[in-house]
């Protein structure tokens, strides 16, 4: 199998890999998915996978990240930071953002007339 491995381009924030450690299965990796792009940008999701031979893999305090090429190419150069939050605002779950997105992890348009 050929994996490849990148160190930097995804920050993932202490909280947020403590709940990847904790929530580890054996087997399956770590892959961050592009699910859509809008007008904010590509929109990513992490999910419990397989591991693939053509892999690229960023990796970022003790957890590795596993993308398919294309979607790799897409999140390009730009930093973007993995992080978890568990708020009353914004729910329990992953956030993922990179420089460009307006990302709140609110689900909500964000046209002019949105606000925090």
């Amino acid at each position: 199998m050929r994996v490849w491995l990148v160190m930097t381009m995804i920050e993932i924030t202490d909280v947020a890999a403590e709940v990847l450690k904790g929530n580890m299965t054996e087997g399956k990796v770590v892959r961050m998915i592009l699910a859509a792009t809008d007008v904010t940008g590509a929109n990513y999701v992490l999910a419990w996978g397989d591991p693939a031979e053509d892999d690229v893999v960023y990796e970022s305090n003790g957890i590795k990240v596993h993308m398919n090429p294309e979607d790799a190419e897409i999140l390009g150069e730009s930093p973007t930071i993995i992080d978890y939050v568990d708020t009353e605002e914004l729910g329990r779950g992953f956030l993922i953002q990179g420089p460009e997105s307006d990302a709140c992890g609110c689900d909500h348009d964000h046209g002019h007339e949105h606000e925090h």
